[in-house]
This record gives C-alpha cells, structure tokens and sequence, in this order.
C-alpha cells in the first residue's frame, strides 16, 4: 500500500480585492510582472550592476581546506519512535534545503487504534546539484556536501519552492523528481509553471500560488492497528500559505533589467487536526531568500525603513512553532542587503513572525558573498543576545542534523 495525496484550493482569490485594484506587488492588473511594494526596498542602479557583475565574486573568500571540520556533515536518521514521532522533526540538507516531517497523529478509527507510520514529508528548495548555475562546469561550487544524495532521500510527498534562483531551483533536482514512480507535488510562486514543467514535472503537480493564498493538503499513509495485523490508512492535512518575502529572481543576466515575470515568496505550513482531537496543530514557516531592510553605505541600519510583510505574517499567521530563516550572504550590505537577510536582519525577523523556535540557514554550502564564511553563526548568537532571543531558540546545526520540536 503507497501513499497517496490531493491538493485543495482553500483561497483561490485571496489577493483580488473588492473594488478590483491590483495587490501591490503586481506591476500590472494581469498579475504576470511582480515588485517588491515596501520602502525598505531598493532597486540596484546600475553602479550596483557594475560591481555585482564585474568585482563582487573576485572579493569573496576561498574556503579553507578544513571545512568539514568547521561544518560538520552527518548522515541524516529518517526514523523515529516513541514521543519524538509527535514532534515537528527538520533535517538541514545545506544551504536553503530543509526536509522536515510534520508530527505523526494517531487517531481512532472503526478499524481499531491507528499507529501512524510517520507524518507529512516536505522539502524544501532542494538542491543535490554541485553547482548553483545553468551549467555544471562554471559557476558558483558547493564548499560543503549536501547531507545525503539523491537516492538516499525517503519517500517526499511535498516539495516547495521559494523563487527561480539557481541554488533554489535546481533543474537537475527537480527532473529525479519527475523521473519518479511516485512524483512529489511541487509548490511555487505565480510565474514558475512553465520553468516545472520545462524541467518534466506534469502540470497535475504543479501548484502555482500568490501570496496570501492557500491549499488545502490531504495525504493518506499507510499505517497498522497496535496489535500490527491490521493494515490502516491514515489521513493527515495540512494547509500551505504562500507568504510575502523581499527579494527578486532570474535565470539569466536579461532577468535583470526587467521587471520581473515571476514572483519570490515565503512559505508556512499548518496542521489542520480534527475539531475533536486534544493535540495542538504544529506551524512551520519557510523565509526562502529574503532580505529585510535596504542599507547604504554610512546610514544606520537600525533607522531605515524595514520589510512590512513578517509583521504580517506574524499577525496572520503566528505563532510559529519552527522557522527556517536565512542567516548568510549578506556582504557588502550596500548590495546585498535588500536582497539577503544579515544575522541581525534574521532575529529581527524571527521576532516579527512570532517564532518560537528556528535554525539559520543559506550559508555554509555556497561562497556567493563576501562575509567571512564562518561569521553568520557567531554573529547570530551575538544578535539574539543583543535583541533578548533566549539562548538555543534559535541556532544553527551541522549538515545532516536533526532538530526536533
């Protein structure tokens, strides 16, 4: 018996307003060219241009040779017992990549006491590829592995996908996906379904969202009474909101100077449990690549203008049980900073969306700027400290490890 799953709209028209102006991150009433609509952002000129193209990689530091001792990679435990099956269970696979397995419910059903194999599987922004490019013999290379390949990943029910940049959506990751007997639904923002099915993914698992709508997620698994003789499907539901976050995208060099023709997101994931069950449905929010405030050289960064929409997703959606946010990428700030959260950006961040528990992510795998590579989890903990995070709610951890909650 194999799991089967079917995706719901739960908020097909959740950016159409009444009077029919378009959302504020539409460039046009068509909803096929996106912005970001806050003052904290700020488009790069063409100074910028010049020296993200021409200066910026030949800045950035060469990894030592004793990276596996700095990052440690471990090899992931996909299997669980006793209490931890009821917990929220998130594996950082490197960079942006997380595979977290929602709590295993047990329910009681005519058949007898159900005992749940295991909870939903997502993944997010996966990528197994050694490059982040168009092409596997240039570009930006991994400094350190990704925490398992391919073929040794469990059986994924949900993939999620935060924009169209390379070390997020990794063509070579998404078509093992498609060449799968059982094909994983793909979720991503409005403009990425021609890109998923270009890479051999069928329309049918293609889930193209804006931000603030919603789909319903209903999954059987299979699963056994106590005594294991009986063979028992579970239902597990959950619910996926495509959320704001500030950032851009783009394939290739032209994306650049155009207004973008698809969009950037965040992601949170709810369950949804029976009205009679006495468990608390577990939230887990997904920032993708986001900056939070846009700072030039000599202005305080702590008086600029920061992103509106966390506070929103915070109101809207918090409390957040588990948050993966970004930590890395973020020098020098005058180019990156709209675009990449600094560490400081980060806490701020985990705060506005009223997270309980996160781990940094999207440093340590890639060399794409300039800040010393070990310096976005020191920084981190100096950052918590200095906006009163409580020590160990949020951390960073080795490739590979699992954290639960």
């Amino acid at each position: 018996m194999t799991s089967s799953i079917r995706v719901l709209e739960a908020s097909p028209q959740a950016n159409k307003s009444a009077d029919g102006q378009r959302p504020a991150h539409w460039v046009n009433k068509e909803g096929t060219a996106f912005k970001n609509p806050w003052s904290s952002w700020r488009e790069h000129d063409w100074r910028d241009q010049l020296y993200i193209v021409f200066q910026h990689s030949k800045q950035c530091p060469k990894p030592p040779d004793n990276m596996s001792s700095l990052i440690p990679a471990r090899k992931p435990t996909w299997d669980f017992t006793g209490e931890d099956t009821q917990k929220i269970k998130a594996t950082w696979m490197g960079h942006a990549s997380f595979f977290v397995e929602l709590p295993a419910r047990a329910t009681t059903s005519v058949n007898g006491t159900a005992s749940t194999v295991r909870g939903a599987r997502i993944l997010f922004d996966p990528i197994f590829s050694e490059r982040c490019s168009p092409i596997q013999w240039a570009g930006f290379k991994r400094i350190t592995p990704p925490a398992c390949s391919f073929e040794d990943l469990p059986e994924v029910d949900v993939v999620v996908i935060s924009h169209d940049h390379y070390d997020h959506l990794d063509e070579p990751t998404v078509a093992n996906f498609a060449s799968l007997p059982r094909i994983p639904h793909f979720f991503a923002p409005l403009g990425n379904l021609k890109l998923l099915q270009s890479m051999g993914l069928p329309e049918s698992h293609c889930h193209i969202l804006d931000w603030w709508e919603t789909r319903r997620v209903e999954l059987q698994i299979p699963s056994k009474d106590q005594s294991g003789d009986k063979q028992l499907t579970e239902n597990i539901v959950f619910e996926l909101t495509c959320t704001p976050s500030q950032h851009n995208v783009g394939r290739n060099f032209m994306d650049r100077f155009y207004h973008p023709k698809s969009l950037w997101a965040s992601w949170v994931v709810k369950e949804v449990l029976p009205s009679e069950s006495p468990l608390e449905a577990k939230s887990v929010f997904f920032a993708g690549d986001t900056g939070y405030r846009a700072v030039l050289d000599g202005q305080d960064e702590d008086k600029v203008p920061v992103c509106e929409g966390f506070k929103q997703i915070g109101e809207r959606l918090g409390p957040i049980d588990f948050a993966m946010i970004p930590i890395g990428a973020y020098m020098p700030r005058r180019y990156m900073s709209p675009i990449h959260c600094s560490p400081q950006d980060s806490v701020l961040l985990f705060k506005d969306i009223k997270a309980k528990r996160a781990v940094g992510m999207h440093w340590g795998t890639f060399v794409l700027t300039t800040e010393p590579i070990m310096d976005p989890p020191k920084i981190l903990q100096e950052a918590c400290e200095r906006f009163g995070v409580k020590e160990g709610d949020f951390t960073c951890t080795d490739i590979g490890q699992t954290v639960l909650y």
